[in-house]
């Protein structure tokens, strides 16, 4: 089933997730069994157009955004800042030992566990995100605030596993960013510090690709955290939207990041739509509402009564009032760089310093001088009229239209195919597969409470027959005991579906499949269990009762006798508890919903690294040589002579003969836009240097030295600062010969080289529909070759893709530090920063 999304519209996020996660959350991760069908012909067409209209709306204002969407991927170590000189993202990769990780991703999977019932009831693989730490849940249903998740109560033992991986990244945090992480540490009340961090809160999230959100709720003078803890993948990239730069991050990496930005997760890069992945990911934070004045007198109130009830094991006397700051949930103001593969460049943390001034010069002279910037690598930035976008209808949407949220009235549809569907998976509600998934306690409850309302569903149909033995149809008694009963066993049924999605809000559409599964498996138990005749009961009455629960229940509720309205609401409680107290990853039963008790960092111990012969967190961050003041500090101006080594391919003799070109859609867009065929008409842009000469020529623009010259010339022993290798890789051929074009000439680069190179790879490539990748890939090279052959002179290209340029640059003894996407590039160019690695 393709990727699909579940559209949130809702005032307030959602606070059983990540705060701030209120728009969408995509699927790959949440897919409805029944989305083929419950949009379906039954909506008329104004209502349809509303929806529709509404849909657009919220995509616009909460879009996914895919890697094609950004000018600059980050793979090295990272300081990106916006043009104020603030400190955006910090990555680091390789930054957490792996035993941490691996440690923690043992534990933490569980605060996201999802059964395989989930599955088979709603189809897809299930959406996996929870939080463990503390939780203020303001907003929620849940009586007590301000406490331990219930993840952390019922996984004490567990949860001290974790705590190497928060020590390791506290440390860094304070490393990278010492004023950020003095100012949360201090805002932070020590009763809901995870282990002496200034984190309050994790979110986990598996398998989970987000659309552009800010984080509402995050203390709003620190930066959130986010690693991955283990995963096998490609994509995902964290990006800042607003700045088009993406964080590529695999296992064991961190991101420190300003969580006010809008940010969002591109694409899977998966070509089969059944791929196997996993990614399991952890955001640290402080939750700054567990800071502010309702939450502290919480904290009071039960320490209070612990005193009164002269509780030994206190943690704590008194609770502090901190200042917690103001924390407006806004966004942060945007303030957009402009990028340049020299500015993609100057974030690289391994090229601060002298590098990085040169680098942010060269970068505002290309600025001024657009001239400039083809003289160094063979076109502009940005290109208006060269390779189109894509068309959204070209690419597969991450959200299907039939997943709007239409006005729900309870109950389910009654189309056929939806009852078909609901008959056939009536099964799971059976009582052994409710065991794979809670506790004997709830699912005694369940199986009491049905067998109960059967029993007087039977006493009252064999009452009917006895007044009329021809009666085929159930007349139902809104004032029976059996009306009772059935809504007795759909609150069952409820909490049964809150444990099934895992306490999140649940979609319309994924309640009216739940009650369509519902409403079948009761219908068939009339029939089997108790000899009702087929269509006696029936779906249909079942609908109609269950709307009259979903919107009469509470009506019913407060007409009833204050001793029983208080009876049903003890009974909704006890029904939570059982639910709640279902074993998940073998966790300790817990009274969590009721408990009361001062158990602040009851939870907390001391990690012995010395004794583990584990390295310091101390340690481990200074593996990364950020210096004591962070990484606040921009970078001076740069002075005196920058140069550069600008290596082109050598022509040939003659230009590639003129061969057929292939008539399609795809070879159109790619050879008929007006950049592609200037470089058709143009003379090519290696012909200026001589052929005969194996020596550089030199060119003088202000305090900038730039030598030309061939692949196979000399420079004379000279070293650059920076060294452009551009298209060089497409001229050589095999594995070797590109391996050892990288080695020689970013041997002679003092701080980089750019190589640029064609990317023979749809900017698109892992989105777009079928029929047009495959179109798309059957005339992509022998277009861009003939483009190439145009513009270099050469008879001979071998064009690659980025994957396999990545491969070139690391087996060469490379690093990467970033790739640099020309927007609208009639040669679909990219640029990749690289250094050579430490030895």
């Amino acid at each position: 089933m393709r990727r699909q999304v579940k559209k949130v519209l809702r005032e307030k996020a959602d606070d059983s997730m990540k705060p701030g996660w209120d728009v969408y959350q995509p699927s790959n991760d949440v897919v409805y069994a029944f989305n083929h069908y419950m949009q379906g012909s039954q909506i008329d067409a104004e209502a349809r157009e509303k929806a529709e209209k509404a849909f657009q709306e919220a995509v616009k204002k909460h879009p996914f955004h895919n890697n094609a969407d950004h000018a600059v991927d980050f793979h090295g170590t990272t300081v990106f800042r916006n043009a104020k000189g603030k400190v955006c993202g910090v990555l680091i990769p390789k930054a957490l030992p792996s035993f941490a990780t691996s440690m923690a991703a043992d534990v933490l999977e569980c605060a996201v566990a999802r059964t395989s019932l989930r599955s088979a009831l709603f189809g897809g693989v299930s959406p996996n995100s929870g939080i463990a730490g503390y939780f203020d849940y303001r907003g929620t249903p849940v009586e007590l605030k301000c406490r331990k998740t219930s993840f952390t109560y019922e996984h004490t033992k567990e949860w001290r596993s974790v705590f190497p991986m928060i020590d390791y990244t506290s440390a860094i945090y304070k490393a990278a960013l010492p004023d950020h992480w003095k100012a949360q540490d201090a805002a932070v009340p020590d009763v809901v510090r995870i282990h002496g961090s200034p984190f309050s809160t994790l979110t986990v999230n598996e398998r989970f690709r987000t659309a552009s959100h800010t984080d509402n709720g995050d203390f709003d003078n620190g930066y959130g955290v986010l690693a991955v803890l283990k995963g096998e993948y490609s994509g995902l990239s964290l990006a800042l939207d607003d700045y088009g730069v993406c964080f590529n991050m695999q296992p064991t990496d961190v991101l420190l990041f300003d969580t006010h930005l809008f940010h969002s997760n591109t694409e899977l890069e998966a070509k089969e739509a059944n791929a196997t992945w996993n990614r399991l990911s952890c955001v640290f934070y402080y939750r700054a509402a567990l800071g502010e004045q309702p939450c502290v007198e919480e904290y009071r109130r039960r320490l209070k009564k612990a005193k009164e009830e002269k509780s030994t094991s206190l943690s704590f006397n008194h609770i502090e009032q901190k200042d917690n700051g103001e924390n407006t949930n806004k966004p942060a103001p945007v303030y957009p760089v402009p990028l340049t593969p020299f500015s993609c460049a100057a974030s690289a943390w391994a090229l601060r310093g002298c590098a990085a001034a040169m680098l942010t010069r060269l970068h505002g002279l290309v600025r001024e001088n657009a001239s400039l910037m083809t003289e160094l690598f063979g076109e502009p930035v940005e290109v208006a009229d060269g390779l189109p976008r894509r068309a959204p209808e070209e690419i597969i949407p991450v959200h299907k239209h039939t997943n709007v949220q239409m006005h729900y009235l309870g109950g389910f549809s009654e189309k056929g195919d939806i009852l078909n569907e609901a008959m056939n998976k009536r099964h799971y509600l059976d009582k052994e597969n409710l065991q794979k998934m809670f506790g004997e306690e709830f699912v005694n409850i369940w199986t009491q409470s049905r067998t109960h309302w059967l029993q007087l569903v039977k006493k009252e149909w064999e009452h009917q027959k006895e007044t009329n033995p021809t009666r085929t149809r159930f007349s139902w008694n809104n004032t029976s005991a059996m009306n009772f009963a059935f809504f007795d066993l759909c609150d069952v049924a409820k909490q049964l579906m809150c444990g099934a999605f895992g306490d999140r809000e649940v979609n319309k559409k994924e309640e009216q499949s739940f009650w369509g599964m519902f409403a079948a498996h009761l219908d068939n138990a009339c029939i089997n269990e108790i000899g009702m005749l087929q269509g006696s009961m029936g779906m249909h009455k079942l609908n109609v009762k269950l709307k009259d629960y979903n919107f009469g229940g509470t009506r019913y509720l407060k007409d009833m006798p204050p001793e029983e309205q208080e009876r049903r609401r003890r009974r909704r409680l006890e029904i939570e508890q059982a639910r709640r107290r279902a074993p998940i990853c073998n966790s300790e039963s817990g009274d969590w919903l009721r408990n009361e008790a001062f158990d602040y960092q009851t939870e907390d111990v001391a990690v012995n690294y010395e004794r583990e012969q584990w390295i310091t967190p101390e340690n481990n961050a200074k593996r990364f040589g950020f210096p004591e003041r962070g990484v606040y500090g921009a970078e001076g101006a740069a002075t005196g002579t920058i140069s550069v080594l600008i290596v082109l391919p050598k022509p040939t003799n003659h230009r590639q003969k003129t061969c057929e070109l292939p008539t399609s859609r795809e070879a159109d867009r790619i050879m008929k836009n007006p950049a592609a065929q200037r470089l058709l008409c143009a003379k090519p842009c290696n012909i200026g240097l001589s052929t005969s000469s194996n020596k550089s020529r030199t060119v003088l623009c202000g305090n900038i030295r730039i030598d030309k010259v061939f692949d196979g010339g000399s420079v004379g022993g000279k070293m650059y600062d920076f060294v452009i290798m551009r298209h060089l890789l497409a001229a050589t051929t095999g594995e070797r010969e590109p391996l050892e074009c990288l080695v020689r000439w970013t041997s002679l680069a003092r701080y980089c080289t750019f190589v640029v190179e064609v990317d023979l790879l749809d900017r698109h490539h892992y989105i777009l529909k079928s029929e047009i990748g495959e179109e798309y890939s059957a005339v992509s090279e022998i277009c861009f070759s003939a483009l190439y052959s145009a513009t270099y002179a050469r008879d001979k290209v071998n064009l690659r893709t980025t994957p396999c340029l990545l491969s070139f640059i690391d087996k060469s003894g490379n690093m990467l530090e970033s790739r640099f996407k020309f927007n609208g590039s009639p040669l679909n160019t990219v640029a990749f920063v690289v250094r050579r690695r430490e030895k």
